[in-house]
């Protein structure tokens, strides 16, 4: 069996058996219709089914039953095509099943594809015969191109009786009503109609379900091909498109919409109340919001949705072509406003509610790995080595400028990040943490900013990135050097106008953020030699910190050793008490710490599970970390200087002593015992800065 084929578990006859059930007996053809889409969805990709009917003479196609996941309705969707279309659906020589997956080299799929705009499908045609022809079609349709196989026309086959049983009901039903194929119903009870749409339209939180739901049924009465409904914003002039329904189409929801400058917002004008017919977009000025999205070929109903008079947005019917709608249609489209008011009120609750957990999934996570991340919230060394770091870090935490740490790989960059935002007017708003080297260069977009749905391959919805999580707090970029001069252009963007889009977006989405950047980069080099851009570094660094490394704050390794035993004794369950061998906190503050913080952190957790119970030395530990940085009495000493280097720390060392004073009485020259010329052109070749310019 081909890739994608699957088992039926309801045989051919028992589908036949529930559909005379359900249609016959209990006269309820919606679930039919569902029954049919649920068995075929099992063994075919599908995403509608549509039940065609064809009228040669009168060049028509109607569209009499739909069906989707959600439900099914029977319909009456209208399209006049021309002779040469009509009369190849309608020929005799039709198979009785065909398949076409690419819509553009099919006649019948090319006229689909250019009435709907969109040719990204793949469907099946069961084709229907009597005498003169093929009189019907049922089509059988999926997302995307080539989705349907041989295999899958074989398995579709031995559905036609249950398929032909819903068509010809169908095809009764409407001849019963004595209705000419180009005529409407007629709305008998006007109160049966709007009971009608309000439950199709209301019945569902998911507002483009009840748009879809509502145009089926709709479709009977009004001429309609497409139903729209938008929210008005007024602060970005523009309508969002929230939910959409068509015929044919397949919606694409969530599209800003403009408006156009004469189109009013608020105001106590009739137009701006009342529902109007626009038969001709192009005699209207206000139109050009509706021509962007359908062109001018096109009859509209545009009904303002007004609650409390104020334009909440608006519900929009077409058709295709002009001249389609009178009064009467447009009387018993405003019967409707209600329904649609409050389904439209209902999807804005709906979303915000959505959002509102959303943000609380996302504190949620990180609360969690607040409550698993057993380190102290405060700054150990905010009285000694990291001072200076403190005094500036409150310094600039209650403003929302970018704040850019310089240091070395595990000095607690995070750690002053996290204490900044939490000293904050930010502090109660969610804290992002990004590590900019651990992201790929492909998803690095996707992951801070965000993406839509269909974006990428394997992109199947849509996903907040970093930027728009940290909303309302702020974002911390770790080892912001890394990011790829793609992503750093979209971040400057962020920096300059607090903006951002997803990929495969449009919207342009305000962010309301703090950015704390950290890097152990040189980032000037990186700026001089073309991996960093400068317009950036600028950006970034508005108020540097730089934290120094561990081994420049000696200090500040006591109360660090006593934190981590007590942390990681937690962490391992080790309840006894913990204590230090004579020598141990000498061996600590001895060693030089490449790793810094994070390293000593190591250190203290492996030397408790290996302790065994036994006080603390760090003696193995130590010497198996530091490697060459503690050597033997007799090793030889690898990390000898060079002449060069020897002769920079002994300037260095003369500097510190003369006070960066170079000539005169006591200056370094002096203490050297050269000239002061010739120091400061060894200095210059050396590339030690005069004075106290270092």
């Amino acid at each position: 069996m081909d890739k994608g084929s699957r088992t039926m578990r309801i045989k051919p006859d028992q589908l036949l058996d529930q559909i005379k059930r359900r249609l016959i007996d209990e006269g309820n053809l919606q679930e039919g219709l569902s029954d049919i889409f649920n068995c075929i969805s099992e063994i075919v990709p599908v995403w509608k089914i549509s039940w065609l009917q064809y009228h040669r003479d009168l060049r028509l196609m109607r569209i009499i039953a739909q069906v989707l996941r959600n439900g099914g309705e029977t319909t009456n969707f209208m399209y006049e095509t021309s002779s040469g279309i009509i009369d190849l659906a309608c020929s005799r020589n039709n198979p009785d099943i065909y398949i076409v997956n690419q819509p553009q080299n099919h006649p019948v799929g090319k006229e689909i594809s250019m009435r709907a705009a969109y040719s990204d499908w793949s469907a099946v045609f069961i084709i229907f015969k009597n005498v003169t022809g093929s009189y019907a079609s049922v089509m059988i349709t999926a997302e995307g191109k080539d989705r349907f196989t041989e295999e899958h026309a074989r398995l579709l086959l031995p559905l036609r009786e249950s398929l032909q049983m819903v068509l010809d009901i169908l095809i009764a039903e409407h001849e019963k009503k004595n209705l000419h194929p180009f005529q409407k119903e007629p709305v008998d009870d006007r109160n049966e109609f709007f009971r009608q749409v309000t439950r199709r339209l209301c019945g569902n939180l998911d507002l483009e379900i009840g748009v879809t739901q509502c145009l089926q049924y709709l479709s009977r009465f009004l001429p309609a091909d497409g139903l729209f409904v938008s929210q008005t914003e007024p602060e970005l002039l523009s309508e969002r498109m929230l939910a959409e329904s068509y015929g044919f189409f397949r919606p694409q929801t969530e599209s800003l919409i403009p408006l156009a400058t004469e189109e009013p917002l608020f105001g106590d004008g009739k137009d701006y109340l009342n529902t109007r017919i626009l038969n001709q977009l192009n005699l209207h000025p206000f139109a050009k919001t509706y021509t962007q999205l359908f062109g001018e070929d096109i009859s509209l109903i545009v009904m303002p949705l007004i609650h409390k008079g104020t334009r909440m947005g608006i519900a929009l019917l077409g058709l295709e072509g002009k001249k389609h709608y009178n009064e009467e249609h447009r009387r018993l489209f405003e019967m409707l406003h209600d329904p649609f008011v409050l389904a439209l009120s209902n999807n804005i609750k709906h979303r915000e509610v959505l959002r509102l957990k959303d943000m609380v999934e996302a504190e949620k996570r990180g609360l969690q790995e607040e409550l698993r991340d057993t380190r102290s919230q405060t700054i150990i060394g905010a009285g000694l080595g990291l001072k200076g770091v403190v005094e500036n870090a409150l310094l600039v935490a209650g403003q929302d400028s970018p704040v850019l740490l310089m240091g070395e790989t595990g000095a607690g960059k995070e750690v002053v990040a996290n204490f900044i935002h939490q000293k904050s007017a930010r502090k109660d708003g969610p804290f992002i943490k990004v590590n900019c080297g651990a992201i790929p260069d492909t998803l690095v977009d996707s992951e801070l900013f965000g993406h839509e749905k269909g974006a990428f391959t394997g992109a199947t919805s849509r996903k907040k990135g970093r930027f728009e999580r940290a909303n309302g707090g702020t974002i911390f970029l770790d080892e912001v050097g890394e990011l790829p001069l793609q992503a750093q252009v979209r971040l400057l963007r962020v920096l300059q106008n607090k903006i951002i889009e997803r990929v495969g977006g449009t919207e342009n989405i305000p962010v309301n953020i703090r950015i704390i950047a950290a890097t152990n980069r040189n980032i000037e080099e990186m700026v001089a030699s073309g991996r960093f851009r400068e317009d950036l570094w600028f950006r970034l660094n508005v108020f540097p910190i730089r934290i120094p490394p561990l081994r420049c704050r000696r200090s500040d390794i006591p109360a660090l050793v006593d934190h981590f035993i007590k942390t990681k004794s937690r962490e391992l369950n080790i309840h006894r008490e913990v204590s230090l061998s004579p020598g141990a906190m000498k061996r600590l503050t001895d060693y030089d710490w490449p790793g810094n913080v994070r390293e000593l952190e190591n250190v203290i957790e492996r030397e408790l599970i290996l302790g065994k119970g036994k006080m603390l030395s760090f003696q193995n530990v130590i010497q198996h970390s530091a490697g060459d940085h503690m050597p033997e009495d007799d090793a030889e000493d690898d990390d000898f200087p060079d002449l060069d280097e020897a002769a920079t720390r002994h300037i260095n060392k003369a500097l510190a002593l003369s006070h960066g004073k170079i000539n005169g009485p006591g200056g370094a020259a002096e203490l050297l015992k050269i000239k002061p010329n010739t120091l400061r052109s060894r200095m210059k070749k050396m590339g030690i800065p005069y004075g106290w310019k270092k």
